[in-house]
């Protein structure tokens, strides 16, 4: 089940994996999947998101679900000043926000396996790694002080609106 704002979890920092954790990742994992395979294609789905205050994360660059990765304990460095302005939807918000995000980062985090990954992504997928990652630390795309927020009459109006936002967003779809 999918935690809905004002849900307090969805408002504090996660906690970190620690290195003797990790036995506890592919659990969280499985639960994330099965939350998110109602909503197939989509992009991501944060364990804060499903009620679990830890520092994991699943998400895709193209949201394929077969290119879902497992990050926990992400951090990620802007590779310059760029940024794309976008609308965002999230399963935990009723509402969309349009929002600046750095066009390209470095990641840098731990795999479900507990290897350390390095990589720089780009257009879409670093879009969405830093949405999920503000999940993480307890950041709705709507609170971001920068968020230009859209609400809707009727969930078939914004099931239309995300329609296209998706069609723009394919635009950005680059492997990482």
């Amino acid at each position: 089940m999918i935690c809905l704002f004002p849900d307090p979890v969805l408002q504090q920092k996660a906690q970190a994996i620690d290195s003797d954790q990790f036995d506890s990742v592919k659990a969280i994992e499985e639960q994330l999947l099965a939350a998110l395979q109602p909503y197939f294609p989509a992009a991501g789905l944060a364990a804060p998101q499903i009620g679990i205050s830890k520092s994991v994360f699943i998400y895709s660059y193209d949201r394929d679900p077969a290119h879902l990765e497992t990050v926990v304990n992400p951090t990620f460095t802007p590779l310059s000043d760029e940024k794309i302005v976008g609308w965002e939807g999230c399963l935990s918000c009723p509402h969309l926000a349009k929002v600046a995000r750095y066009k390209c980062i470095k990641a840098r985090y731990y795999s479900g396996e507990g290897i350390l990954v390095e990589k720089v992504l780009d257009g879409f997928a670093a879009k969405v790694f830093q949405h999920e990652y503000d999940h993480l630390q307890g950041i709705l795309v709507i609170n971001r002080p920068d968020a230009e927020v859209k609400t809707f009459e009727t969930k078939e109006a914004m099931q239309a609106f995300l329609a296209e936002v998706k069609k723009q967003d394919a635009a950005h779809y680059k492997k990482p």
